[in-house]
């Protein structure tokens, strides 16, 4: 067992001598397992070990046997220890996620907190866990990438019994006589995961492959190969595509295999969502129908991921989630900042010149009351010359990127426009020959000097 997790470790570089290391510690034979290997490594590499244990919350007195025989496990090794308790079934109903996705979530929440910005986060999937996280993919639908199975390293996430069978992690424990807690929620078939272990397995093993375990292993392997292989063609063709950072051409997109088509666009958003777990086969192909559509469309997908195709670009982006910055009434004669502008309205002819300043001339009599400087909103119009025009069209006509509309400011009295910060004055606000001048006064960058 020491040589073939030994193995492991040095084949991906999972540990530094002198690193701090989180181990995952549910009470389980695995984690148990990992934790005796990881100590019995401890000075060989020099190993600053914290076992970590989540209480769920879900087994009553059960998750707290499970809590103190960690704790008891921890004194056992001379090992730091640090628990954290979260109600999870509450949280996955108020999140609307299941239990599994919760409890997963939270898991790792607590170890990055206690693995900090340095320290690695060891847990114990072992060859079994890989053969379910494959099937669970396959049923769900995935491509290359979901069948590399679980990867030994992900980050700061190292897993050194990935090539250890749970016989093995079994026949270990009894052998240097370990003892280990058994979660009675592991014999639920209502959780998938659990589903496919008890059910699914076991059928194909006495049917059709016996040995299904070792075979998908393997599948990983080769997968994990080919993925690679195709991700550095895929990066090689998106910065053939990029003009500037998360903005590609259209139709150099299009001139790509549409294997590679699907990397690029996948690349495009990692800077905003570096788990792109929720990005589905639609959204992919919904981002894609955009290069071959019309300047001005959108393809929304999860957690606020956006591609908006502009002329013959397409632009990876993330929506803002926070609120709307509120409206600013303007008095006379005083500054207001606002986005990337200042502005004043006065009819005090203001002497002083610098770079980022320039005038725009209202009429006075016109500008009656005090008037709102905001971004635009739904009804907007500006009056020009030749009659009035909805804001969604002057910037559809005037090339606008859709991505920049609706953080342009602008003055306006209700929906009657007056002012578009670098795009337009109305004609009817405009000053004329013999009109009484009220100086709207702009600052660009928020400065003055």
């Amino acid at each position: 067992m020491l040589a073939k997790v030994r193995e492991t470790i040095e084949k991906y570089n999972m540990l530094t001598k002198g690193g701090s290391v989180v181990v995952g510690v549910s009470g389980g034979a695995d984690s148990v397992c990992l934790a005796d290997v990881l100590n019995r490594l401890k000075d060989e590499y020099e190993l600053d070990i914290t076992l970590v244990h989540v209480n769920h919350n879900i087994r009553g007195d059960e998750a707290k046997r499970d809590e103190n025989f960690v704790r008891e496990l921890a004194k056992k090794y001379g090992n730091k220890i640090r628990v954290f308790s979260y109600p999870v079934e509450s949280i996955a109903k108020d999140e609307g996620i299941t239990v599994e996705e919760a409890g997963r979530r939270l898991r790792y929440e607590a170890f990055g907190i206690a693995a900090g910005k340095d320290g690695k986060i060891a847990v114990a999937h072992n060859t079994n866990d890989n053969c379910e996280t494959m099937f669970m993919r396959f049923f769900r639908g995935t491509g290359i990438k979901g069948l590399r199975g679980i990867a030994p390293v992900r980050d700061n996430i190292i897993r050194p019994l990935l090539y250890v069978s749970r016989d093995e992690i079994e026949a270990y424990c009894k052998e240097n006589g370990l003892s280990w807690c058994t979660d009675c929620t592991n014999s639920i078939e209502q959780y998938t995961r659990n589903k496919i272990r008890l059910s699914v397995i076991p059928l194909v093993q006495r049917e059709f492959n016996e040995n299904i375990v070792n075979t998908l292993l393997r599948t990983s392997q080769l997968m994990s190969e080919e993925d690679d292989y195709i991700e550095r063609q895929a990066q090689k063709a998106y910065k053939e595509c990029e003009t500037e950072p998360h903005r590609i051409l259209a139709d150099k997109l299009l001139s790509f295999d549409r294997v590679l088509q699907k990397r690029i666009v996948r690349i495009g958003f990692r800077d905003f969502s570096p788990d792109l777990h929720d990005i589905s086969f639609s959204h992919v192909e919904n981002v894609l129908s955009l290069a071959e559509g019309a300047s001005g469309k959108s393809a929304e997908l999860p957690h606020g991921l956006r591609a908006v195709r502009e002329h013959n670009t397409i632009l990876f982006c993330k929506t803002a989630e926070e609120e709307a910055e509120p409206d600013i009434l303007l008095e006379r004669d005083k500054k207001y900042s606002f986005k990337n502008i200042s502005v004043m309205l006065s009819e005090q002819k203001n002497a002083e010149k610098c770079k980022k300043m320039y005038t725009v001339r209202l009429d006075c009599d016109k500008m009656e009351g005090e008037p709102v400087l905001r971004c635009r909103r739904e009804g907007d119009k500006i009056r020009l010359p030749f009659g009035t025009k909805s804001l969604k069209k002057l910037f559809i006509d005037d090339k606008i990127p859709l991505s920049k509309r609706n953080a342009i400011p602008l003055i306006a009295y209700g929906s009657d426009v007056v002012w578009i910060s670098g795009v337009k004055t109305s004609a009817y606000y405009r000053a004329g020959e013999n009109s009484r001048i009220l100086y709207l006064y702009v600052w660009e960058d928020n400065e003055n000097d």
